[in-house]
């Protein structure tokens, strides 16, 4: 297996941070197995034909519910069980098989792929993950035949983002038995289920003192002390079931404990992972599905004698739409490929999927809607409803700032150990007075960003028709990780409390991975016999398209590093929070 600077099974996006690249995790670029292809086509074919004579999106949205005959039909389907292993009955695919059907479940009504998301996705992933033998076999076929639907419960009202704060209490009755007491928040399929994952903090003695940590519990549907709210009134996914979950001393075996007690964080950060993922492929096959109404409304409306579709700034929508759509495909499919061969590592991986996802999504519709013009803001057309279900994306599974952060601050880790010998001997005096003992520690700091600053880390298995995008990138890859040494250099440990050079360390990394994603994709189509002349002319152009977006993207982070309005932007949010607002009217000045 790769490994990274500290020999942990390698991060493509870790590696970023380092100036590394390991070529090996990146090429051939993961293909479907021609059986998968026909699987993944029967399947697909399957939910679009029970979506044409079953859904209708409208209607639920207005009424806000979905009928039973939608879970029986998917449940049927085998839909409810993606992931689960056949012998427990389910359909075992793996995670790029499991993406792609979900995505086109998602493509079809996002507040159904919401209700079937929260269930398999996320809702019984723990179990899926964490279970034991006996806790499998009782459990995962009701699930995965949706006999059982199953919801996630973390969220808390007083922690949102910051999930180690959660107050839910799991007391230990010494008796075989844990008394559960709390409340959960937003909690999709809260009164569908009957089968709840429960994080809760339980009391654990270390070194002498009461600590508490996080652990995960199973609460069965039904237990005595187990209530909810009313549904919530939502923007969007409105058919989707939201509600509050409330547990008044309810009390649970210890069988079902999930995992090991006092781990029940990592437990929650490795499912929300797995969540983070199938979004991402969601958000992919969303916008080839929002992409296709745009261009049928663009070939076919006229104006000034001729189809708007031939109109430059329509083009460039179009454009837009068709290349992020081609970019979130890449790097959702690359890092379902590194899962299935092994790489156990892959947050920061699924973090980029869910960040730049919902985000190229949210634009997509909206420049959708800008082409439909006035029919997109009337309800007869689907355009506002989409608008309004896919907003909540970029809140889903982690806010994208909150993820920004974890990219970053993951990101850091490691180029910060390595630097940690050279922080002791930075101050220039000390070094003077060893300069020996200071000499090789400079030297090997020195050799590797000058090895940065030129790009070291070349692209050797990208097609020839991509040389200057991988030199590019090369290039780029280096300057990052010089940018990362300088915010240490810069900042110290006070880089946890400044989130906007956060945010540009995320950005670039996200758009590093999407540039290396798709050459990576496009060498493959290129070498391949599978795709016409057309197709491959396609997808050249909409790589060196992305590859100069996100290049451009790259470079005004980096000069923002350094010159930027970091200083003004404290100020005038502190005097905006200070005055409660805009603070100004042009009457009184």
């Amino acid at each position: 297996m790769a490994s990274n600077p500290n020999g942990n099974f390698e991060s493509v996006v870790g590696s970023f941070f380092f100036g590394e690249m390991n070529e090996s995790l990146v090429f051939p670029y993961p293909q479907f197995s021609d059986s998968q292809v026909e699987m993944a086509k029967e399947m697909t074919a399957a939910v679009d034909q029970f979506a044409k004579d079953n859904f209708h999106s409208e209607k639920f949205d207005n009424e806000g519910k979905l009928p039973e005959s939608i879970i029986k039909g998917l449940s049927e389907m085998g839909l409810m069980g993606l992931g689960v292993p056949e012998e427990l009955g389910g359909l075992g695919l793996d995670y790029s098989l499991y993406c792609r059907v979900f995505g086109q479940l998602a493509s079809k009504d996002s507040a159904i792929a919401t209700m079937a998301g929260a269930h398999q996705s996320i809702g019984y992933r723990a179990l899926l993950n964490e279970g034991n033998d006996e806790q499998k076999k009782k459990w995962l076929p009701r699930l995965a035949s949706g006999e059982v639907i199953a919801a996630f419960c973390l969220t808390e009202p007083g922690s949102g983002s910051d999930a180690y704060s959660i107050k839910t209490k799991a007391v230990d009755n010494k008796d075989g038995t844990y008394t559960i007491t709390g409340q959960k928040l937003w909690i999709t399929n809260a009164g569908l289920a009957g089968f709840y994952s429960v994080f809760a903090k339980t009391e654990h003695m270390i070194d002498g003192k009461s600590v508490e940590k996080i652990s995960c519990f199973i609460v069965e549907g039904g237990m005595p002390g187990l209530s909810f709210g009313e549904k919530e009134n939502k923007m969007g996914i409105r058919a989707s079931e939201t509600r509050a979950v409330y547990f008044d001393k309810v009390v649970v075996p210890k069988e079902n404990i999930l995992g090991e007690l006092g781990k029940g964080f990592k437990i929650a950060m490795n499912v929300l992972n797995s969540g983070r993922l199938s979004l991402g492929a969601g958000c992919a096959t969303g916008m080839k599905m929002i992409l296709d109404l745009a261009t049928n409304h663009a070939a076919n409306r006229k104006q000034f004698d001729r189809p708007i579709a031939e109109f430059g700034l329509i083009q460039e929508k179009l454009t837009k739409m068709a290349a992020s759509t081609y970019a979130v495909e890449s790097i959702v499919y690359l890092t379902t490929g590194n899962m299935i061969k092994g790489m156990n590592d892959y947050y920061m991986e699924t973090a980029v999927c869910k960040v730049y996802g919902s985000e190229n999504l949210w634009s997509c519709i909206d420049m959708a809607m800008q082409i439909a013009a006035g029919n997109g803001y009337m309800k007869e057309y689907p355009y506002e409803r989409l608008m309004r279900d896919v907003r909540i994306n970029m809140i889903f599974e982690g806010t994208n700032e909150i993820l920004r952060c974890l990219l970053a601050l993951s990101g850091v880790r490691g180029p910060s150990e390595d630097m940690k010998e050279l922080g002791k001997i930075s101050d220039v005096s000390s070094a003077l007075k060893a300069p020996i003992k200071s000499l090789g520690v400079y030297t090997k700091f020195a050799r590797k960003r000058m090895s940065n600053m030129m790009g070291s880390k070349q692209i050797t298995k990208a097609h020839p028709e991509l040389k200057e995008q991988a030199a590019k990138f090369s290039s780029m890859l280096g300057r990052f990780a010089i940018a990362v040494e300088d915010s240490l250099i810069r900042y110290g440990k006070k880089i946890i409390d400044n989130e906007i050079p956060q945010g540009r360390l995320a950005d670039m990394a996200i758009e590093l991975y999407v540039i290396l994603a798709c050459i990576s994709r496009t060498t493959a189509i290129l070498n391949g016999t599978k795709a016409t002349q057309e197709q491959k002319d396609q997808a050249l152009r909409l790589t060196k398209y992305i590859c100069n977006d996100s290049g451009r993207k790259i470079k005004r982070n980096l000069k923002a590093m350094s010159k930027n309005n970091d200083k003004a932007v404290a100020k005038i949010s502190e005097s905006v929070v200070k005055t409660g607002g805009y603070g100004f009217d042009i009457i009184d000045f």
